[in-house]
């Protein structure tokens, strides 16, 4: 391509000089044609370059530009599916790391002809899926991955719609069952997640894809399921074989990190299920386990911000158990450490919203610890530690309700301690968290029109993708 933008321009110039070169004498002649040729050489050679600048600068924008999408997307999936939504697990076991690949797809096509413009690129997807339906050449699949996970960027409820359209369209793929399975789990639609989730499933037994792989993850999504039916032995079932396929696994590699990490969060989720069942010693030695691997790969790989957050994490599930048990001083210290590892991370990554909220978090679990043992002014203490982190994310992201609602607790809290010693203070500590409620439960009375508002804005934005 460049050798004939070389060509191209010589002939461009050397041409309407012909007649000129013509009537120069042989030597001036060579001179003069060895001169023209070698500014095209230079003046071309100068455009290509720009060009190559110019285009490297677009995919160096539009790279940086998907790695802040991966940010915004581990923070979307973190989020409740709705206001006062119950809990749901957020997706594990290579789901995000997969809806990122497809952000990654993205980024290298269709964003990166858009300008890293996401609503461009969702139009020009459809567009070609549209255009190009009969030469696609198994590319469908990608295509509506793509779409997907740009629409479930934009809280789009196109994201479950392409995802289970790529799911349709690749039956025979255990990551595309598997992510549809997610999306609907999240929104509710349990009986299609499980279906999804025992496809996935049967995949594995079948020898596709990954085998063992897609297997113990799709029975442990599956747990999820079971266990947002509050369906507790199925569920506890269902994650026991996820956790021996697991350690089947391991068995051949019984250092790997991945298969290593899965075994701890199978660990965590039967703890979970016997915490709902109020099984407190089996839900703390299921933790128990879950802390050992995660003390292991930490002193493994103590560069992996990955393994400190589990070992906090762990910490904290074993306090509260022992906090249940009325073991304080035994929940203060497993809450410490957790407390310390959330610092450090934070410390060594200020900008990560995730290892702040954890950090607030850890400081609030403290404070309830020492309020119930009556040490009132500690309590206080770590209390005002928890809002002032509260404060600075909610004012980061205000739109975020998880965070506003935290915040609001926080207040509640602060307040209600110094409700004694501080009255105008806890006034208006109180006022500001009954507020933040009070316009969450307007949001909340709401839904039913804003979803009714939002269909319209779908339906008029369905007839410019057609």
């Amino acid at each position: 391509m460049e050798l004939g933008w070389l060509l191209q321009g010589m002939a461009d110039l050397i041409g309407p000089l012909r007649g000129w070169l013509g009537r120069m004498p042989g030597p001036m002649l060579l001179l003069a044609a060895g001169a023209a040729a070698a500014l095209v050489i230079a003046t071309t050679l100068v455009v290509l370059r720009r060009r190559r600048q110019a285009a490297q600068v677009r995919t160096e924008a539009v790279r940086n530009a998907a790695e802040l999408l991966k940010d915004q997307l581990r923070q979307r999936l973190s989020e409740p599916p709705a206001l006062f939504a119950p809990s749901t697990p957020a997706p594990t076991m290579g789901a995000c790391e997969a809806f990122e690949g497809d952000i990654e797809a993205a980024a290298r096509t269709v964003l990166l002809e858009a300008g890293g413009h996401r609503a461009k690129a969702r139009q020009l997807l459809r567009r070609r899926m549209k255009e190009d339906s009969g030469s696609l050449n198994g590319s469908e699949v990608a295509y509506w991955r793509q779409l997907g996970v740009l629409s479930l960027l934009d809280g789009s409820d196109d994201a479950l719609a392409a995802y289970a359209r790529a799911a349709d369209l690749a039956p025979e793929n255990a990551e595309a069952q598997m992510l549809a399975g997610i999306l609907h789990l999240r929104a509710g639609n349990l009986d299609a997640a499980e279906a999804a989730f025992r496809r996935q499933i049967a995949l594995g037994k079948a020898g596709n894809g990954a085998g063992g792989v897609a297997r113990y993850r799709g029975h442990t999504m599956l747990g999820d399921v079971l266990a947002a039916r509050e369906e507790h032995e199925q569920a506890s079932a269902a994650y026991g074989e996820a956790q021996r396929e697991v350690k089947a696994l391991l068995e051949a590699e019984p250092t790997a990190a991945g298969l290593l990490r899965d075994l701890s969060v199978t660990c965590d989720r039967l703890g979970d299920v016997h915490l709902a069942k109020g099984e407190l010693d089996a839900a703390l030695a299921c933790y128990r386990q879950s802390l050992e691997i995660a003390e292991q790969q930490a002193k493994r790989e103590p560069e992996r911000s990955v393994w400190q957050h589990d070992l906090s994490v762990s910490h904290d599930r074993i306090g509260d158990v022992l906090d249940r048990k009325g073991d304080r001083d035994g929940a203060l210290e497993h809450l410490r450490k957790g407390l310390a590892i959330a610092k450090a991370l934070v410390a060594r990554d200020p900008d990560n919203v995730q290892w702040q909220w954890d950090l607030s978090a850890s400081h609030d679990r403290i404070g309830d610890v020492l309020i119930a043992g009556g040490r009132m002014k500690e309590a206080l203490a770590s209390y005002r530690e928890s809002l002032a982190i509260a404060e600075a994310l909610a004012k980061r992201d205000p739109g975020n309700a998880g965070w506003q609602r935290d915040l609001a607790v926080s207040y509640h809290k602060v307040g209600s301690l110094e409700a004694i010693a501080n009255p105008s203070e806890a006034r208006e500590l109180l006022e500001k968290g009954r507020a933040i409620i009070d316009r969450l439960a307007r949001i909340a009375a709401h839904q039913a029109q804003w979803r009714s508002d939002l269909s319209r804005f779908d339906a008029v934005l369905k007839t410019l993708d057609n």
